[in-house]
Protein backbone atom coordinates (compact mmCIF):
# COMPACT_ATOMS: atom_id res chain seq x y z
CA UNK A 1 0.00 0.00 0.00
CA UNK A 2 2.85 2.25 0.64
CA UNK A 3 3.88 1.93 -3.00
CA UNK A 4 0.42 2.71 -4.11
CA UNK A 5 0.24 5.84 -1.97
CA UNK A 6 3.64 6.87 -3.23
CA UNK A 7 2.55 6.35 -6.86
CA UNK A 8 -0.61 8.40 -6.29
CA UNK A 9 1.40 11.24 -4.76
CA UNK A 10 3.79 11.19 -7.70
CA UNK A 11 0.91 11.31 -10.18
CA UNK A 12 -0.70 14.21 -8.29
CA UNK A 13 2.60 16.09 -8.12
CA UNK A 14 3.26 15.48 -11.83
CA UNK A 15 -0.22 16.62 -12.77
CA UNK A 16 0.12 19.77 -10.68
CA UNK A 17 3.51 20.46 -12.22
CA UNK A 18 2.12 20.07 -15.74
CA UNK A 19 -0.83 22.32 -14.83
CA UNK A 20 1.42 25.03 -13.37
CA UNK A 21 3.79 24.79 -16.34
CA UNK A 22 0.85 25.06 -18.75
CA UNK A 23 -0.55 28.12 -16.95
CA UNK A 24 2.89 29.73 -16.83
CA UNK A 25 3.51 29.12 -20.54
CA UNK A 26 0.00 30.24 -21.46
CA UNK A 27 0.42 33.63 -19.75
CA UNK A 28 4.00 34.03 -20.90
CA UNK A 29 2.97 33.02 -24.42
CA UNK A 30 0.19 35.63 -24.25
CA UNK A 31 2.84 38.35 -23.99
CA UNK A 32 4.57 36.84 -26.99
CA UNK A 33 1.28 36.75 -28.86
CA UNK A 34 0.65 40.40 -27.97
CA UNK A 35 4.14 41.34 -29.12
CA UNK A 36 3.66 39.40 -32.35
CA UNK A 37 0.30 41.07 -32.83
CA UNK A 38 1.86 44.49 -32.28
CA UNK A 39 4.56 43.68 -34.82
CA UNK A 40 1.93 42.57 -37.33
CA UNK A 41 -0.06 45.76 -36.74
CA UNK A 42 3.06 47.89 -37.17
CA UNK A 43 3.85 46.07 -40.40
CA UNK A 44 0.26 46.59 -41.58
CA UNK A 45 0.48 50.30 -40.72
CA UNK A 46 3.77 50.54 -42.62
CA UNK A 47 2.25 48.74 -45.61
CA UNK A 48 -0.84 50.97 -45.49
CA UNK A 49 1.36 54.05 -45.22
CA UNK A 50 3.39 52.95 -48.24
CA UNK A 51 0.21 52.26 -50.20
CA UNK A 52 -1.20 55.67 -49.28
CA UNK A 53 2.07 57.34 -50.25
CA UNK A 54 1.98 55.68 -53.68
CA UNK A 55 -1.65 56.75 -54.11
CA UNK A 56 -0.74 60.31 -53.15
CA UNK A 57 2.09 60.33 -55.69
CA UNK A 58 -0.22 58.94 -58.38
CA UNK A 59 -2.83 61.61 -57.62
CA UNK A 60 -0.18 64.34 -57.69
CA UNK A 61 1.01 63.13 -61.10
CA UNK A 62 -2.58 63.08 -62.36
CA UNK A 63 -3.11 66.58 -60.94
CA UNK A 64 -0.05 67.82 -62.84
CA UNK A 65 -1.36 66.29 -66.07
CA UNK A 66 -4.79 67.86 -65.55
CA UNK A 67 -3.28 71.29 -64.86
CA UNK A 68 -1.28 71.01 -68.07
CA UNK A 69 -4.42 70.04 -70.00
CA UNK A 70 -6.32 73.01 -68.52
CA UNK A 71 -3.53 75.38 -69.55
CA UNK A 72 -3.55 73.96 -73.07
CA UNK A 73 -7.33 74.33 -73.28
CA UNK A 74 -7.15 77.91 -72.00
CA UNK A 75 -4.52 78.78 -74.61
CA UNK A 76 -6.70 77.25 -77.34
CA UNK A 77 -9.72 79.14 -76.04
CA UNK A 78 -7.81 82.43 -76.29
CA UNK A 79 -6.73 81.55 -79.84
CA UNK A 80 -10.28 80.62 -80.84
CA UNK A 81 -11.58 83.85 -79.29
CA UNK A 82 -9.12 85.85 -81.42
CA UNK A 83 -10.23 83.94 -84.52
CA UNK A 84 -13.89 84.62 -83.72
CA UNK A 85 -13.20 88.31 -83.23
CA UNK A 86 -11.29 88.42 -86.52
CA UNK A 87 -14.14 86.63 -88.31
CA UNK A 88 -16.69 89.02 -86.80
CA UNK A 89 -14.62 91.98 -87.92
CA UNK A 90 -14.41 90.54 -91.45
CA UNK A 91 -18.19 90.01 -91.47
CA UNK A 92 -18.76 93.58 -90.34
CA UNK A 93 -16.42 94.91 -93.04
CA UNK A 94 -18.11 92.82 -95.74
CA UNK A 95 -21.52 93.93 -94.52
CA UNK A 96 -20.41 97.55 -94.66
CA UNK A 97 -19.01 97.04 -98.16
CA UNK A 98 -22.20 95.42 -99.40
CA UNK A 99 -24.25 98.28 -97.97
CA UNK A 100 -22.06 100.82 -99.74
CA UNK A 101 -22.25 98.80 -102.97
CA UNK A 102 -26.01 98.66 -102.73
CA UNK A 103 -26.18 102.39 -102.29
CA UNK A 104 -23.59 103.06 -105.02
CA UNK A 105 -25.25 101.09 -107.86
CA UNK A 106 -27.92 103.57 -108.67
CA UNK A 107 -30.08 102.50 -105.83
CA UNK A 108 -30.83 99.12 -107.42
CA UNK A 109 -29.56 97.12 -104.47
CA UNK A 110 -27.35 94.08 -104.47
CA UNK A 111 -29.11 92.21 -107.26
CA UNK A 112 -29.39 95.05 -109.75
CA UNK A 113 -33.17 95.05 -109.81
CA UNK A 114 -34.91 98.39 -109.50
CA UNK A 115 -36.98 98.79 -106.37
CA UNK A 116 -40.71 98.47 -106.91
CA UNK A 117 -42.26 101.85 -107.60
CA UNK A 118 -45.17 103.08 -105.65
CA UNK A 119 -48.00 104.91 -107.29
CA UNK A 120 -49.63 107.79 -105.67
CA UNK A 121 -53.37 107.91 -105.52
CA UNK A 122 -54.13 106.01 -108.64
CA UNK A 123 -52.15 103.04 -109.66
CA UNK A 124 -52.70 100.33 -112.08
CA UNK A 125 -53.60 96.82 -111.11
CA UNK A 126 -51.45 93.98 -112.15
Amino acid sequence: MQNRKRLTNLLIAGTLTVLLLTVYLAFRGGDTAVAASTTVEQTAVTDTSAALQSQIEALQAQNTELRSAVQTLQAREAEYQQQIESANQTINELSAQSSSLAAGEGGFGLFGAPPPHAHGSGGHDH
